[in-house]
């Protein structure tokens, strides 16, 4: 007799859990991008499901750069708009609606002007009286250079400097110098951060050129699957580079002063 009850009991106890599985909130889909370009607008969803019991729904966002701080928060319930906070302020739009549905229409952050101060981690948490799901993703947003060259610099007797500058990027990119006629060895890398921004130079010192040389900088970002290169001539002398840039400005001027005489 003893043992029927304790059966029951045992049974009853994985009714009741498997009842509380059976009714619980979950995210089926957490849409948020890897990778996306400065400036570009954004949807960030967390689409769910709840049953018929369940009450009292909480949909919150966090950002987790360095550590957790609630952005985002909709309680359906209450009627009112949802509670935008820190990094995300300012950047919603509030009217964004993923469709008619009462307890699912603000789940979703529709960035519109995303910046590298938004890199991070974004979890989406949605809770009910009864239950709770929880998810994770992290989104990069990356800044291409502002600018990037290849320049020719001093260094004393005999000896010049090749630098590869870039301005302007982010995250932190791997950039390389090399020559396309021979080896020149690996180049001194430093980064400095402004703000959000990297200014980052890779410099090779060598001995002064005899004869025109082309060199070549790779920037790279990995995680956006992002690269550029720049290739300039450098000229034998102390004004080598100037006299390059100098080719271009005579071109340039040539073709404006062809074209201001065909136009008359």
């Amino acid at each position: 007799m003893c043992g029927g009850k304790q059966s029951m009991s045992i049974s009853l106890f994985f009714f009741m859990g498997a009842l509380v599985i059976a009714t619980s909130v979950k995210i089926n889909k957490l849409q948020v991008p890897e990778v996306i370009k400065y400036g570009a607008p954004v949807v960030l969803d967390c689409d769910f499901t709840l049953e018929e019991t369940d009450q009292d729904l909480v949909v919150k966002w966090y950002f987790n750069r360095n550590n957790r701080s609630l952005v985002y928060q909709w309680i359906p319930a209450s009627q009112n708009r949802p509670q935008v906070l820190g990094v995300l302020k300012d950047h919603l739009n509030m009217e964004y609606a993923t469709g008619l549905d009462a307890y699912s229409k603000q789940r979703a952050l529709h960035i519109l002007d995303a910046g590298p101060d938004l890199s991070g981690d974004y979890t989406c948490s949605v809770s009910t009286m009864q239950s709770e799901d929880i998810r994770t993703k992290s989104m990069l947003v990356f800044v291409p250079e502002r600018s990037l060259m290849v320049r020719r610099m001093s260094a004393g007797q005999g000896k010049i400097r090749v630098q590869c500058l870039a301005e302007g990027v982010y995250p932190n990119p791997i950039v390389m110098l090399y020559s396309l006629e021979r080896d020149i060895g690996p180049a001194a890398v430093t980064s400095r951060q402004r703000g959000e921004l990297y200014d980052v130079s890779a410099t090779a010192t060598l001995d002064e050129l005899q004869e025109p040389e082309e060199f070549a900088c790779d920037l790279t970002i990995p995680q956006a699957n992002y690269s550029v290169r720049r290739e300039t001539v450098i000229y034998p002398g102390n004004n080598g580079t100037h006299l390059g840039n100098a080719k271009w400005i005579i071109v340039a001027a040539f073709t404006w002063l062809f074209l201001y005489r065909t136009s008359s």
